[in-house]
């Protein structure tokens, strides 16, 4: 008898394992320029990939889009550990299936209007199925500036000497 019931919670382990399925697991993914605000629609979003660390198949993808978040509450108040930064800032929203645990790499690409000036950042972290990533979200810091070079209107000769009046527009991403 006692074989038969262990047998019978075998079967029955191996049939239950086949009928759990993918979770939806949501994330919210924002790009924060380091020391500035966050990367909103006025730059084009930020361009955002989650994928599996370990196959690399990419689990979704889109851009950040929304504000820049309130200038005083990320630039000018001091902070403890848990305070929220990223009310009504831009964010990639998404869910993805996962069956089991797994390492996630996120690649956020910014700014994405200009191309020339896009810097990549990434994270890895573990995420459960159903343990949803949400409110301020997962917070990518991308370093660097936006640098616009205007052409000169008109160039200046003397002799063998030229003179190129040099413009650029530059912010932090």
């Amino acid at each position: 008898m006692r074989t038969v019931v262990i047998a019978a919670l075998f079967l029955a382990g191996m049939l239950s394992s086949g009928i759990s399925g993918a979770v939806e697991t949501d994330l919210v993914i924002r790009a924060k320029s380091k020391d500035a605000k966050f990367v909103g629609s006025k730059m084009g979003g930020a361009r955002v990939v989650v994928k599996d660390s370990e196959t690399g198949k990419v689990l979704a993808e889109g851009l950040t889009s929304g504000g820049t978040g309130d200038t005083g509450k990320i630039m000018m108040e001091p902070r403890t550990r848990f305070d929220t930064i990223a009310d009504g800032a831009a964010q990639f929203t998404t869910s993805i299936d996962i069956d089991e645990p797994r390492l996630i790499t996120i690649e956020v690409e910014a700014p994405y209007i200009f191309k020339d000036n896009m810097i990549k950042s990434s994270t890895q972290l573990w995420v459960i199925p159903g343990g949803d990533i949400t409110g301020e979200g997962i917070i990518i810091e991308i370093p660097g500036f936006a640098v616009d070079a205007r052409v000169p209107e008109t160039v200046s000769l003397s002799g063998t000497k030229a003179a190129i009046p040099l413009q650029a527009g530059i912010v932090m991403i």
